[in-house]
């Protein structure tokens, strides 16, 4: 039982009612010590707590201890009286939580001193830590004496008593001091022993219970960790499947997009053509309208000449009447008509042979215009004839050198007439012929541009059919394109959240590594870790060696790049190096490929080289697939090759195939980079 101490004059009593530290295990932080307090003296109840991290259960315990006792030694006077304190470790995590107790009493017993001078000392035994003999019991008594000693003066009394007095409290004070260091080694052997105890129940605990937590984890996240890795490798599969898709779309595009840029351009010289030729037709019309406007005024001219050849008519019948007057006036020279026949005959044979030669000019002459000056100059003729007989026998003195004079006259006129008249006759003859030409021109230029026009609406309609057909073609692509990207989206969703999962998992047990680690000293703890996480790694290799330590999980991601300037592409090159296919994306045009180069460079380093056979003929949309040696390919020209000089094409992270023609121009390209990530 707890022995009851008198309470002192000069102090109070301090009760430690209990202690209490808890040991939490998390993660990041390690261990931790709780440490509650409550004291309870005569004057008040002060609670404490206190709360640090710690390395070793053992060393933090006697520091508790220690330091608590030392804090209390500020509070007490005269005595300190320890009840019991009681330690409670807990480990905390996500799965299990246990609970130790361990309790022990410690029993202090401090009387003041009485009247005289004793000292009396009474300990137990100190056991070994694990051993437990009960309570301890420590109890130191000091009296003292206060009466006076006989026969002194009062003030020696007085100085001898104080000078005793502060003695007394001295050794009370180093008194107390021990008795404190005392208790507080006590306390520590005890905090010790109980630590040695707690942990040792606490490993027996651990070691008991796990292998069976290890197992259920395992068997929980197992089947999770296979699924994941199975959909993430359909979802990788899937992934670069449209991917290659979503090349062949591109691909495909860009033919669209060169058939509709050599439409445009046919589409555009055909514009040109057509502005060439209207342009033709314009400069023809415009020639049209001159040759219309010459006609015109030729028409004029003829109008003109004609009014020429009515006033010369009317100058004939003015001279006619002229003559008959004349001939009238004359008549006194009829007489000398007689002489004059001769001459006369002679004039009239020279006469007749004018005409003659007048007929002949006039037979050149339009058949109207003929006809009526043959019928006019014969009336003529015969007219003059007769007045010509009549006044021949008057006057043919008088009217020798008269007619002479007349005949000159009409002579002129009829030989500027007749000239006049065939010049003018032979231009419009010629401007006829010409307009006929033009007219045949213009007839063979209106059916022509009839023609054009009619190619132009017929090139018009297949434009704008082909412009239709394009833009549902684009819009066909676009769809399947949009519906691709949603099916990558859903896909990458899809994938993102299996990695989210995958993380979830990976942090999982990284806590559960990390727990393990500060205790993976134990026997038989660290085979468990790497069991544990063995089990749960996606990239780890199978090991026959049973203390290999996994540090991590890896994973890769691999990206390609295409590229060509022409129909041939280079279509896939194997990630292993067996393989690299060409293929023609033309859909009629033959490729000759015959002497091209391959050339592989693997990491910066290594760089493969492969000359195609000559005659090699890529036909259209075919592919060419060249296999290196020993890797399952047969030899079927010209779509399946074997490269001889080498068993692989090599692989690596960073690869880079080129496509050369013989004059050494890059035709087309693949780039493939793998990014290893952590």
């Amino acid at each position: 039982m707890e022995e009851k101490l008198p309470q002192a004059k000069t102090g109070f009593v301090a009760q430690v009612i209990a202690i209490r530290f808890r040991r939490e295990v998390w993660p990041k932080t390690g261990f931790r010590v709780v440490v509650k307090i409550q004291v309870l003296t005569d004057r008040e109840r002060i609670n404490a707590s206190i709360l640090f991290p710690v390395g070793s259960s053992s060393r933090s315990a006697e520091f508790v201890l220690g330091k608590t006792n030392l804090k209390f030694q500020k509070i007490c006077i005269d005595s300190i009286r320890v009840g019991h304190f009681q330690a409670t470790v807990e480990k905390m995590s996500k799965s299990n939580e246990s609970t130790m107790e361990y309790e022990n009493e410690y029993r202090s017993t401090i009387t003041p001193r009485t009247a005289g001078r004793s000292s009396t000392r009474t300990s137990g035994g100190i056991g070994s830590a694990g051993q437990g003999s009960g309570g301890r019991v420590l109890k130191i008594v000091t009296e003292m004496g206060s009466s006076t000693v006989s026969g002194i003066s009062p003030a020696f009394s007085a100085n001898a008593a104080q000078s005793f007095l502060e003695a007394t409290e001295k050794e009370k004070r180093e008194l107390q001091n021990l008795n404190d260091r005392l208790s507080n080694y006590i306390d520590r052997v005890k905090g010790l022993e109980s630590q040695n105890r707690k942990l040792v129940s606490d490993l027996e605990d651990l070691r008991s219970r796990w292998g069976k937590d290890t197992s259920e984890i395992k068997e929980k996240y197992a089947g999770s960790l296979s699924d994941a890795r199975r959909t993430i490798d359909d979802m990788a599969r899937q992934k670069t499947e449209v991917e290659v898709q979503i090349s062949r779309l591109q691909d495909d595009i860009a033919e669209f997009r060169r058939r509709y840029d050599d439409t445009i351009r046919l589409r555009q010289a055909d514009k040109e053509q057509i502005t060439n030729l209207r342009n033709m037709i314009n400069d023809s019309e415009t020639e049209i309208n001159m040759l219309r406007q010459r006609y015109k005024n030729l028409g004029d001219e003829l109008n003109k000449y004609n009014k020429d050849n009515a006033r010369f008519w009317d100058e004939l019948q003015k001279a006619r009447s002229d003559l008959d007057q004349e001939t009238l006036s004359r008549i006194d020279f009829q007489n000398q008509t007689q002489t004059l026949l001769e001459e006369l005959e002679f004039l009239r044979r020279v006469h007749d042979q004018e005409v003659k030669e007048l007929q002949a000019l006039l037979s050149r002459e339009p058949t109207d215009t003929r006809e009526f000056f043959k019928n006019e100059l014969a009336l003529a003729v015969r007219d003059i004839r007769n007045e010509y007989d009549i006044i021949a026998q008057q006057n043919k003195t008088d009217m020798e050198s008269w007619y002479k004079l007349k005949v000159q006259e009409v002579q002129s006129a009829t030989n500027r007439q007749g000239m006049e008249g065939s010049y003018q006759r032979e231009e419009i003859k010629r401007m006829r012929d010409h307009m006929q030409d033009l007219r045949g021109k213009l007839a063979d230029l209106e059916s022509k541009n009839v023609m054009l026009e009619k190619q132009v609406q017929e090139l018009n309609h297949q434009l704008e059919d082909d412009q239709r057909q394009y833009e549902m073609a684009l819009n066909d692509r676009d769809a399947q394109l949009r519906k691709m990207r949603e099916e990558c989206h859903a896909l990458v969703s899809e994938l993102q959240a299996l990695l989210d999962t995958k993380q979830m998992l990976d942090a999982e047990i990284a806590i559960y590594r990390k727990m393990l680690e500060g205790e993976e000293s134990r026997a038989g703890l660290r085979q468990m870790v790497e069991q544990v996480v063995k089990s749960h790694s996606l990239q780890q290799q199978e090991e026959t060696e049973s203390n290999r330590t996994v540090r991590g999980e890896m994973s890769t991601r691999t990206t390609f790049q295409r590229s060509a300037k022409g129909n041939v592409v280079i279509s896939e090159c194997d990630l292993d190096g067996k393989f690299i296919t060409l293929e023609n994306t033309h859909r009629q045009k033959e490729e000759n490929i015959s002497e091209w180069k391959i050339k592989r460079k693997i990491d910066g380093k290594r760089e493969v080289v492969y000359t195609l056979p000559p005659g090699t003929v890529l036909k259209a949309g075919k592919t060419c697939k060249i296999w290196a040696r020993d890797q399952g390919g047969t030899a079927r020209p010209p779509n399946e090759l074997i490269f001889d000089a080498e068993t692989s094409w090599g692989s690596g992270s960073n690869v880079s195939t080129t496509l050369l023609n013989r004059e050494g121009e890059e035709r087309a390209s693949h780039l493939q980079k793998t990014i290893q990530q952590g």
